[in-house]
């Protein structure tokens, strides 16, 4: 049956227009016409008389739709983030989560209007079945995108973090590759960074000319890849190599022109990941903002008041929040030039918390960054990154309806896509109030359940 949302305000992100006033049908979980006119329209094969008879109508008075957004970088995880410390002992050990453990955070992600995620590295036991049961409705969940675990060489960055694929030569470790890829991660995430700046003493890092084999390897498997980066150089090796997307922005220092027109032309998505360092130094300075109130439905009350408590003394002490305070003003600049030239830059948290994406999106309006080119960083660019764009990213007909409608003009204001009035995803309708979120511990529920919009 087709489900007309009638009367909304789309907002096109391609085109940089509002257009009020307009009728979407979705039907089998795709967008089947954009009608322009607030009545509604007829649904696909119905006659003049009745027009509407043989379709749901939910009425949406004028709200903003757009679509949903998407986080191009999490770590799903279940325990609190911990990041780097001049204190070893601070630094948490991570355990594979169960997948009950993380309906919170996959609700949550849905209640923020995020419809779709990539893993950017974690547990093989975890990601692969999960992602097949989010594709096989077994969870509800935003649409899962993984690497499953990452490469890098042995003690390579992260690899004492997480699990991950040691490639430190090839053809010998060829074999070990190519079993990760049979599993098809949507993205194949490698890291390429010595360290040797902030808190963060020097490491192993993968020869150029491995990394340049892994990434054909990849690319002869049919696969794509994002590479871990902190500092040009790296960045431009590993462009140079053939890297699909760099997982992140530039951070060590500003980037010169010459880099900024080389992403541009070749068109290589980079994921714009400020909320983690950010959030350091949020937490040091104004941890109050775990009072807000998106935090206050996916955090539960204990993590919050632990956060302003514990937490804010231990970044306060915190030399990497000290780096980051200084370091993230030169991240967000970077972004803000490649914004300028035409770059794709997409939407990513570095974090495992749906309101942590809606704060990166005010990071990157902070920057200077005009709403609308904000917007496409979380819908139209981050379907680029996934590689996606045929089927979301935006308000089409033949698109996936994964679908957020607000209450008020986010193309003025990014922080107005916390007034959120509908979530849809893949032609369903999400029912925020029966969502198992942390702050609110309702019991698991897994209910699509359509649900009437007040004027």
């Amino acid at each position: 049956m087709t489900l007309v949302l009638r009367d909304v305000t789309v907002v096109d992100v391609e085109g940089r227009r509002l257009l009020p006033g307009r009728s979407v049908h979705v039907d089998a979980g795709r967008i089947t016409r954009v009608v322009d006119g607030a009545d509604g329209a007829a649904p696909d094969g119905a006659g003049a008389e009745g027009a509407l008879a043989t379709a749901e109508v939910l009425d949406c008075g004028g709200r903003y739709l757009l679509p949903g957004l998407t986080d191009a970088h999490v770590h799903l995880r279940a325990t609190p983030h911990a990041g780097p410390h001049s204190d070893p002992s601070r630094r948490a050990e991570r355990t594979v989560p169960a997948v009950e453990d993380l309906l919170p955070v996959l609700h949550g992600y849905l209640f923020c209007g995020v419809t779709s995620i990539y893993d950017a590295g974690n547990f093989a036991t975890l990601m692969w079945p999960l992602r097949e049961q989010e594709r096989s409705g077994g969870v509800l969940s935003p649409r899962i995108h993984c690497a499953g675990p990452f490469v890098t060489c042995t003690d390579g960055h992260g690899s004492e973090l997480a699990e991950h694929v040691a490639v430190d030569a090839l053809p010998d470790d060829e074999a070990r590759l190519r079993a990760h890829l049979g599993h098809r991660p949507d993205l194949v995430k490698i890291t390429y960074d010595e360290h040797n700046w902030g808190i963060r003493p020097l490491i192993r890092i993968l020869a150029p000319e491995v990394l340049r084999g892994i990434i054909e390897i990849v690319h002869d498997e049919g696969l794509r890849t994002t590479v871990h980066v902190s500092n040009e150089l790296r960045a431009r090796e590993a462009v140079d190599c053939g890297a699909d997307a760099l997982a992140h922005p530039v951070i060590q220092s500003p980037v010169t022109d010459e880099f900024v027109d080389r992403l541009a032309a070749e068109e290589v998505p980079v994921v714009s990941t400020l909320a983690i360092g950010a959030r350091y130094v949020r937490l040091a300075d104004d941890p109050g903002y775990v009072d807000g109130k998106m935090y206050v439905h996916c955090l539960a009350p204990e993590e919050r008041q632990r956060l302003k408590t514990d937490e804010h003394e231990v970044q306060r002490g915190n030399r990497w929040a000290d780096w980051m305070r200084v370091m993230t003003p030169v991240a967000q600049d970077n972004l803000r030039r490649l914004v300028a030239a035409g770059a794709v830059v997409a939407t990513g948290s570095d974090l495992s918390l749906g309101p942590d994406l809606l704060r990166e999106l005010e990071l990157l309006q902070e920057a200077g960054i005009d709403p609308w080119d904000v917007l496409a960083c979380a819908t139209t660019n981050a379907a680029r990154f996934l590689g996606a764009e045929e089927d979301t990213g935006t308000v089409a007909p033949g698109k996936v309806a994964d679908l957020v409608l607000v209450d008020r003009d986010p193309t003025t204001d990014v922080s107005r896509l916390a007034d959120i009035s509908m979530v849809m995803k893949g032609g369903q309708l999400v029912d925020r109030s029966a969502l198992h979120l942390a702050g609110e511990r309702p019991a698991p529920s897994t209910a699509w359940v359509p649900h009437s919009i007040s004027a």
